[in-house]
């Protein structure tokens, strides 16, 4: 499996690099993604909370820190994505395509696709966080920034926007993935009906897809902050347009592949039983012509049986790629951000 990692990873994005090339030593992915990447802002809400003890409420900071883990691990999750979901993907696909080139040519298209830094993301997400921290400055004054903590509502922009420009790239795996799959679906996929995981190999799908959907689920972890914003005078209106934009995306990320391939396995399994269909009945019509003494009776038998086995193996193939482990998965990602707006909503009344 290494070998056929390194064979399929041809390009790494600029976050990856960092995190390849560790730090002072250190090669840990999530320590020197903190080291190279969060550390500034980890320091930064220390001191916030220092200077400004008793100025916070205890649910603003409880927001702050979760939004802040994400942070701290987001680095970490993009590498991931970029050097493990997508070179373990290009190799487990041999078994639904076993052209070594044409996965070569896959793996370099979408490699290079994702590495590259897309400004109309960058764009998008660095105007969506920045309109939320302007249209929740209330809620931020609220909490001591204001007077001599103003240096922190400005700060605050200041992470508004690294999380866009920077993090905010972490939106292209779905995207990634979703064209990946798409081109996948219009290949000649090679149904196995007798793979172990008894969708005919089509697993490897759906766990990219469910990988690519966990991990950018994660960012849930920064709805309770946004909702605090909303419960404290942010407008709501822009808070939930963004989230649910947030969460239409985790369910597109993964039903839109997964369906599309398949319809496409549908349509190679219906070809295969139309096919062996048709064999059926000229084994059947050939015993039933002149010829028919010359076909010993137990020939006849064991052709029909075979034709109709592997008819059965194809036709009892299931060609949705899920599996319970994947569909609990797919669950726990949409129910998280969902519960998180939920316990904001309704928590307070019951406090």
């Amino acid at each position: 499996m290494a070998v056929e990692r390194e064979t399929f990873d041809f390009d790494s994005h600029w976050v990856s690099e960092q995190i390849n090339n560790g730090f002072l030593g250190i090669q840990n992915p999530v320590l020197v993604g903190i080291l190279k990447f969060s550390l500034p802002w980890d320091l930064l809400a220390g001191v916030y909370t220092v200077l400004h003890w008793g100025d916070w409420s205890g649910s603003f900071i409880y927001a702050s820190a979760l939004g802040l883990l994400w942070v701290n691990i987001a680095p970490t999750l993009i590498w991931y994505y970029d050097e493990r979901v997508l070179p373990e993907f290009f190799s487990h696909l041999s078994e639904l395509i076993s052209d070594k080139k044409k996965r070569k040519q896959l793996a370099k298209k979408y490699n290079k696709f994702f590495a590259k830094h897309r400004i109309s993301i960058t764009l998008f997400w660095t105007i969506a966080f920045v309109t939320i921290v302007y249209t929740s400055e209330t809620a931020l004054i609220g909490q001591g920034m204001v007077a001599n903590g103003t240096v922190f509502m400005w700060t605050t922009y200041a992470y508004a926007i690294y999380i866009g420009a920077v993090l905010g790239q972490g939106f292209v795996g779905p995207i990634t993935t979703i064209l990946l799959i798409r081109e996948v679906s219009n290949l000649e996929l090679e149904i196995d009906p007798l793979h172990p995981d008894n969708l005919g190999g089509l697993s490897t799908v759906g766990y990219v897809s469910i990988r690519t959907t966990l991990l950018f689920s994660s960012g849930s972890l920064f709805l309770p902050l946004l909702f605090f914003f909303s419960s404290e005078g942010g407008v709501s209106t822009i808070i939930f347009g963004f989230t649910g934009i947030y969460i239409l995306t985790i369910i597109v990320s993964f039903m839109y592949p997964t369906a599309l391939v398949n319809r496409r396995a549908q349509e190679y399994r219906d070809s295969i039983l139309e096919d062996l269909r048709q064999q059926y009945i000229e084994i059947e019509e050939k015993t039933q012509g002149p010829e028919k003494n010359q076909i010993s009776e137990l020939n006849k038998r064991l052709e029909l049986q075979k034709v109709q086995n592997k008819y059965d193996n194809y036709n009892s193939v299931k060609l949705y790629p899920l599996q319970l482990s994947i569909l609990t998965r797919l669950a726990g990602s949409v129910i998280l951000p969902v519960l998180f707006m939920l316990l904001e909503l309704y928590l307070p009344n019951f406090l």
